[in-house]
């Protein structure tokens, strides 16, 4: 079978010749797939690494695996996006995870903000939900899942990037229109507010943080939308050659 399924293992590390996979995903290899000897599988370590191996021996419990060859960053954007986006009633936050994992983001950030309504966060749920989108979209590094972090500790402790604040005012430019700065930069955060929209003092922070308020059309669009709609526009614009 040609290497197409991708199985995580966090202990894998660059230079590994032979490597022992037990645990869910062998039994989800083996007991379920029906991987057999010789058969090739991926494997990424969720920080960037992955391996194109060969089933060398199955075992009653776990598998051995030969390295045929290494790939850094496979399945990456080459630049850091994070999203910042408001914590949100239901499970809409999964959805979200999800779909920015498959997407390339590299970190989200669940925020805190002035009308944020749900105030619990299932961070262990939301990293499993990024394992499990990182293995399908055959990514390498698993994105990282922040705390519940207020907006102005956000802003004041994310590094320098390109700070694309989706907000629906005339003023905002639309996010098509930033394609040179979102190919001259080496990070990019998007920022998504609650269904309550943003309060003015978060506005304002925003606004003399020299951040770029951006538009995301005539519509009117739920927050998981938005970030969903946001997320995927700045990664094909990193992803097209021209």
């Amino acid at each position: 079978m040609i290497a197409g399924e991708q199985v995580y293992l966090p202990a894998f590390r660059s230079g590994q010749t032979h490597l022992k996979l037990d645990g869910t995903e062998f039994h989800h290899l083996i007991r379920v797939r029906r991987f057999s000897m010789g058969d090739e599988i991926w494997v990424v370590n969720g920080a960037g690494l992955a391996a194109r191996t060969r089933i060398n021996a199955i075992n009653e419990s776990s598998l051995e695996l030969h390295v045929l060859e290494e790939q850094a960053n496979r399945g990456e954007l080459g630049v850091h996006l994070t999203l910042a986006v408001a914590n949100l009633k239901g499970d809409h936050l999964n959805l979200i995870v999800e779909k920015a994992t498959e997407l390339g983001v590299h970190e989200i950030i669940p925020l805190l903000t002035g009308n944020t309504i749900k105030k619990g966060l299932n961070q262990p749920r939301l990293k499993r939900i990024a394992i499990a989108a990182m293995k399908q979209s055959r990514r390498s590094a698993c994105p990282k899942v922040h705390e519940l972090t207020p907006f102005a500790q956000c802003v004041k402790n994310l590094p320098e990037a390109l700070h694309l604040f989706c907000y629906g005012a005339d003023a905002s430019t639309a996010l098509s229109h930033s394609l040179n700065q979102i190919k001259g930069t080496s990070r990019i955060v998007i920022w998504i507010g609650p269904e309550g929209d943003w309060s003015k003092d978060e506005i304002d922070l925003a606004s003399i943080s020299d951040y770029t308020f951006t538009g995301l059309g005539p519509r009117r669009l739920r927050a998981e939308t938005a970030a969903i709609h946001s997320v995927g526009l700045v990664s094909a614009l990193l992803q097209d050659p021209a």
